[in-house]
Formats: C-alpha cells, structure tokens, sequence
C-alpha cells in the first residue's frame, strides 16, 4: 500500500533544465534589441541566436564539444575584439558586439550560480543601450518580454541554489538534467503548475507594468529621448538626415534612413496647398570640397544670440498661401541644432527659455547647441512663399563691390560670398562653355537663367540615390559633375545650379532642409522622416528678394501638383501611421512646451482627490457626531436590553455571512478539484497534523494515514478511527 501523494513540485533535474530554458529565453529576447540599432552587427545576432535557439532544443550539445574548444572560446574573443577595435572607428559597436559574443557564450555553456548572473548582466546592458537609442513600440515589447524572463530566471536560481545546499554532486548528476525527454518535461510542467497562481502572478505584473505606464506618463517633463546622446557613437555614416556641410567625393551613396525626423501638429491642414519646404540653414560659401555656412553667417548668429522664449518674425502681410493656426514641432534629438522654418512666420515660442540665435535676413534660427532630447517649438501667422525678402542685401552687395578690399570674415557679412565658385582655368572654362549653352549669348534676368538652367540640368542628369563622379585633372568635384551624364541626388543638384548662377553673375547660394511629409490621417499632423532631408537653391532676383529654386528632377513645381500631393497625404492611414500618431498624444499631453494642459491634467487630478476626501471626512464626522449624540441619551433596562439586542443580531448576522462565505468557498472548490475535497480524506489530514508532536499510538497513524492516502476499498471504518484517534490524543495529553 502506497501512502506517497503526486508529486506536485519539480526535482531538481526538472529545475535545472527550467533554469536553462529561461536562460536561453531571456538572451535570445536581448539580443533582439540590437535589431533596433543602427549597427553593424545583424548577421552575428542572426548566428548567435541560431546557435542560442540551437542548445535550447539539444541541451546535450554543450557537452559534446571538446573541452579545448572551451578553454579556447574567451581567448579568440578577447583576440577578435582587440581587432575589432583596431580597425573600427566607433567605439559603441564594437561594445554590443563584444556583448553579443559573451552572450552567446554564456548562454550555450552549461551554467553555474555566478554565470547565471553574469549573463543577466550581459543581456541588460544591450537592453539598456537600445533602450537609450530607440522608443519604438516594439523595443518596449521585448523589454517586457526580458523583465518576464530575468525574473522567471532568478526565481528559479533562488529555489536551485536552497535546492543544492545540502552538497555536491558528481559530473555526471550535473548533466544529468540535458537527458530528459523534452516532450515529458513540458508534460510534467504543465502537470504541476498552479494556473491560479500564475493567472495571479500574470495580473500582478501586468498592473506594475500599467501602474509604472502611468507614473512615468504624470512626471512632469519627463522625456524618453533623453539618453540619445549615445547616438552620436554608434555610427559616424552618412545618413539622408540634415547635415550643415555639403560635401562631395569620387563615390557618394545616401543610405535612406526611414526614421521619423520631426513631427509637425497642425491647427489647421486644409490651408496646404502644396508640400512644404522645411528651411533649415543657408550654406553660402563654396570650397574644393563642397559648400558649408560661411564664417560671416556664423558670426552673425552668434551676434544676435540671445535667451528668450519666444521670437518675433517677419511680417510680409501679402498673405500669400498663408496657413492659419498655430505649427507646433516636435523634433526628435540629433536632427539639427537650426529650427525648421516652412516660411516667413509673426512668432515663434519655445517650450522653455532657450538661448537661441537667429539672422533676421536669412530667416535662420539656431540653437546654441544641437539637442540631444527633443525639442518643441512653435509658430504662428505662417506664410508659406518661395520668395525670401532681403532689403539688406543689395545695400551691403552695392558696398562690397565698391569697395572689394574692405574684409570681411566674423566681424562682417560679406554678400561677395554669394558669387564665388569654382576657381581655376579648367574649372572656369567648363563654366563659362556651359552658361553660354544654357543663355545662348544672351542676358538673361535672374528668374530665366534660373529656369533654363534648371531644364539644362534635368535634361543631362537623373535623380538617384547614388552618385560617381568622372575622372577630370585639375576641376572640382561639382563641375566634373555637372559636366558629365552622371545621375545624382538633390544636393548635387542644387550645387550645380547655384554654381552655374554665381558663373553668371547671379548672387546664389544652397539651402539644405526638409520637403515634404506625410501627413498623418488619425491624428492630422505631418510626419518628415530623414529620408524627406532635401537640398535645393536660393537665387537673388537682382531686386530685394532671393527665389527658391529646385532643379532636383521629381520635386513638386506646380500648384496643381502640390494640391494633388496633398491629398494623397490627407489618405495616409497605414497601421505604422497609427502606432506613429501615439507618440504625438503623448507629446501633446506631457512634453507639449506649453505646460497649460498638463497643469490643468494636474489640477484636475488634485481637485478630485482633494473634493472626495473632503466628502469623505464630512461624512464621517457627521456619523462620528450622531453617534456622540445618541450615546448621551438617557439609558435605562429597557434601551441596554434592545442595544444588546442588536449588537447580538449583528454579531449572528457576521458569524453567518462568514460561514455562508466559507461554505460557498469550499463547495466551489469541491467543485473545481473534487479528487481532493473528500470530507473523510480532509478529517484524517487534520488528525494526522494534530497527533503529530503527541505520543500517540502507532496503530491509529498507520490507520490514519490509509484514510487520508490510501485507496478507498482499503480503508478502515472512518468513525471508529477518529474515535480511537480522539481517545490516542486524550491518553497523550
């Protein structure tokens, strides 16, 4: 007769090889964080979790490989990494990919206490990297999946390390756990776990997770960006995002990065008549190397630095395409230190007091530095034009032309800038052989030469993504371009116009920025991604005023175009356009610059808590009070008898309401696990637990226990049992 009850908890065995999955589970989940980051190192995670995913289905891989292999494994790495480094410019990849082999290692070598420790602190340092790096949706996924599966981990090392306390083992009892059958190992996982209380413990972490959720949505300027400027040591490759310096080379490739760059809320979309033109900074001064902000602009920005909150624009009141309501931008850190500007705009505030640097006649604002969290400004009175107005500038071209010698650099704006290019015979040659193409001899004003230069560009040269530049001795890199049949991108483009105007005489320069966007269906706001980053140029009509002018081949030109590019927009409704508008609620309710909402949100919150604490307290004062006053009633037999009474009442009232609870809770778990309600089997258990520290005889324990584990058909009499069970502790006692 067996008196052994199923085992209900998992051997030791059993929890090993549950260490080794979880294990397995929590460094596959981080090493698919790294899929978040712009690093070279995919197809390492690709190999090390085929080889995770690998030993977590074979355990008994590990330990057929030789032992050398082992010893020999830290060594290569550490030799891998030195040269990793060597050859490497930046210094954070080479880190997650130095976290990445030790991952792998720890997670397919068998494990003691201290490496299972050390691999939870491997996986959470590529956590913690991608978490500083990324705030998509996805990432928080996979953290929660990870913060599920460390404590899974532990909870399970804790219960290993109480297990194995009482001594060691032989080598071949430690692995004897790789040997069991995967398909009864689930079996008996499934046989013991208690649904009830994982279904408890999957509530409890779901409501720390929403309660965290909510504290970390109430912290006032609390801002999930904040850890980017790690950015800045991932990768030193160009992106299509903004960049203040155009350069070019014998071989140029822009890698499309489709990344949200800013967000733009809209009071008003229905004045859009046509893709905007981000403008973001004026590069003026060409040399051998491309085109970048000259010395002068820069010292005029920081002459007219200051900290202020908000800034006043330029009025041109033709109310030409003009769009009403407030443009509120969100941009997102390591776009650009200059501020986006789709027009001339009557005021500009910022989300907190900024040191801010602006050119009135350049329309350009800056920020001292380039932030690293993002950053909230916004407009009003904005008017969308191709046309830029400068009364100064022809004042100061007059000045410069009649006096040449008279400087310029960081003290002084020189306009002359404006009309230099390419320097050099063969340079000037190509130069001068392709205006006189473009004009025919002609004089032309600005706006024609400006037209035709741009058809002569569009008819030789095709957009793409990459461009190669021809073999030419002694010319820069732009004119061997233009020059050539070669096909380029926008800003090879826009160089070469603003190099064939400044050959005729024409004052030019480059613009770089943003064009375009997609404008968002649900919550009807723009979304410009790093790949919108555009290059176009800016033309002096010879009057008072620079015209924008784009020679990039698919730019939008017309106003009919514009209006049908904008409703194309209006019907963006994609699921990565839906889960993109939630991080625009969010803005909107706790980074908005304009802390009123979130104030209110506050205040709201405090007035209700204050008000039903104030009706709680007012209640129960006035209970406390009638309670005083009908104690100080006169009391006599009668009225004691009836308090009695009724003191009585309730206490039966309570004693029956918990006995009717307890009963509905055991007939409910009678009826959830009948097997192990049976009165008699539960009578004896009581029995059983009650002789327990007693002198009692032997014969009624052995008959207790046949009762309370044993086969019904063997038992004995129940009741003349308990009866000689309630004489043996009698006779104890």
């Amino acid at each position: 007769m067996s008196t052994v009850a199923k085992s209900r908890q998992l051997n030791l065995d059993e929890l090993r090889r549950l260490k080794w999955l979880l294990g397995g589970a929590m460094a596959l989940v981080s090493l698919w964080t790294v899929f978040f980051l712009d690093v070279e190192a995919l197809g390492l995670v690709g190999v090390a979790g085929t080889a995770i995913l690998a030993v977590l289905i074979w355990p008994q891989i590990p330990g057929r490989v030789p032992a050398l292999v082992w010893k020999l494994a830290v060594p290569a790495i550490i030799v891998a990494m030195g040269a990793d480094f060597y050859f490497s410019p930046d210094t954070l990849p080479v880190l997650i990919r130095l976290a990445i082999l030790l991952v792998l290692y720890r997670a397919v070598a068998y494990r003691r206490k201290r490496e299972d420790l050390q691999l939870i602190v491997l996986g959470m340092f590529l956590v913690v990297v991608a978490g500083v790096l990324t705030s998509a949706l996805g990432f928080a996924f996979l953290l929660l999946l990870f913060t599920a599966c460390g404590l899974g981990f532990l909870f399970v090392i804790t219960l290993l390390d109480a297990a194995e306390s009482g001594g060691g083992r032989s080598p071949e009892a430690e692995t004897a756990w790789t040997r069991l059958d995967g398909r009864r190992f689930f079996a008996r996982l499934r046989a013991v776990a208690d649904w009830r209380l994982l279904a408890f413990a999957a509530a409890l972490f779901t409501a720390v997770v929403a309660m965290s959720g909510l504290l970390f949505l109430l912290i006032p300027r609390f801002e999930l960006a904040s850890g980017f400027f790690l950015d800045r040591y991932i990768t030193r490759k160009s992106r299509t995002g903004f960049t203040d310096t155009v350069k070019f080379g014998d071989v140029s490739e822009l890698i499309r990065d489709e990344s949200v760059a800013m967000r733009v809320d809209l009071t008003d979309a229905t004045g859009l008549r046509e893709a905007p033109y981000w403008r973001l900074v004026v590069l003026d001064e060409y040399t051998p190397e491309g085109f970048k902000v000259s010395a002068g602009l820069k010292g005029e920005l920081i002459r007219g630095q200051r900290v202020t909150q908000q800034l006043r624009g330029r009025q041109l009141g033709r109310e030409i395409n003009a769009v009403g309501g407030a443009w509120t931008f969100y941009i997102e850190p390591g776009v650009s230190r200059f501020l986006p500007l789709p027009g001339s705009y009557g005021m500009l505030r910022m989300r907190e007091v900024s040191p801010l640097q602006a050119s009135a006649g350049h329309r350009v604002v800056a920020l001292r530095t380039e932030p690293m969290t993002m950053t909230a400004f916004q407009l009003d009175e904005v008017e969308m034009t191709a046309v830029l107005n400068d009364a100064r500038f022809p004042q100061l071209l007059a000045a410069a032309r009649a006096n040449p010698h008279s400087g310029s650099g960081l003290n002084r704006y020189d306009p002359m800038v404006n009309l230099r290019g390419p320097v050099g015979a063969a340079n000037e040659a190509v130069l001068k052989r392709v205006v006189a193409e473009i004009t025919g001899g002609a004089e032309l004003s600005a706006a024609e030469f400006t037209r035709r230069a741009v058809g002569w560009l569009q008819a030789r040269h095709a957009y793409a993504l990459s461009a190669k530049l021809p073999p030419g001795a002694g010319k820069d890199d732009i004119v061997r371009w233009l020059d050539s049949n070669e096909p380029g991108f926008c800003e090879y483009f826009a160089a070469s116009l603003t190099v064939l105007a400044r050959a005729a005489g024409h004052p030019a320069r480059v613009v770089a920025g943003f064009h375009g966007g997609v404008l968002n269906a649900f919550e009807n706001y723009y979304m410009v991604r790093n790949s919108d980053a555009h290059a176009w140029a800016e033309v002096y009509d010879g009057k008072a005023a620079w015209v924008r002018a784009d020679p990039t081949p698919g730019a939008v030109s017309s106003a009919a175009e514009g209006a049908t590019q904008a409703v194309r927009q209006e019907q963006d409704s994609s699921w990565s356009a839906r889960v993109d508008s939630l991080r625009v609620l969010w803005y909107r309710r706790i980074v908005n610059f304009d802390s009123r909402a979130q104030v209110q949100m506050l205040e709201q919150v405090k007035s209700f808590t204050t008000d039903s604490g104030s009706a709680l307290r007012a209640r129960f004062d006035d209970f406390a009070k009638q309670l005083k006053a009908w104690l100080r009633q006169p009391w006599d037999a009668k009225r004691f008898g009836r308090t009695l009474g009724l003191l009585a009442g309730l206490g039966a009232l309570g004693w029956l309401l918990v006995r009717l609870g307890q009963w509905a809770w055991w007939r409910w778990r009678r009826w959830r696990r009948p097997q192990s309600f049976d009165p008699v089997r539960l009578q004896a258990g009581k029995w059983l637990i009650r002789l327990r520290e007693k002198a009692s005889e032997d014969v009624v324990v052995s008959e207790l226990q046949r009762l309370r584990y044993g086969r019904r058909e063997t038992w004995p009499e129940p009741r003349g049992v308990f009866r000689r069970a309630k004489l043996a502790r009698r006779r104890a006692r």
